[in-house]
């Protein structure tokens, strides 16, 4: 079985996902999924997500990460 691990880095809102204090989650799959998939996987909601940037480019939702990569997910900003 083929075990790729990408790290998942968040911003904004999207913090209310992760652990208290934790604005990255390594995640673990056994087949290359794609970021929307990915974030299935660990419960956020792609629509809360503005943009996605792996290894300083952005990407799409349909973007397939590489064994390693980072991806960071940044909401949209919200004020009042």
């Amino acid at each position: 079985m083929i075990t790729l691990q990408v790290k998942v880095r968040v911003t904004g809102l999207l913090t209310e996902y992760f652990p208290a204090g934790k604005g990255v989650l390594p995640v673990s799959m056994d087949k290359p999924l794609t970021v929307k998939e990915i974030l299935q996987q660990i419960k956020v909601n792609h629509e809360l997500v503005m943009t996605v940037v792996v290894s300083g480019q952005r990407r799409d939702l349909s973007y397939v990460p590489q064994d390693g990569e980072e991806i960071v997910l940044i909401s949209p900003l919200a004020g009042g």
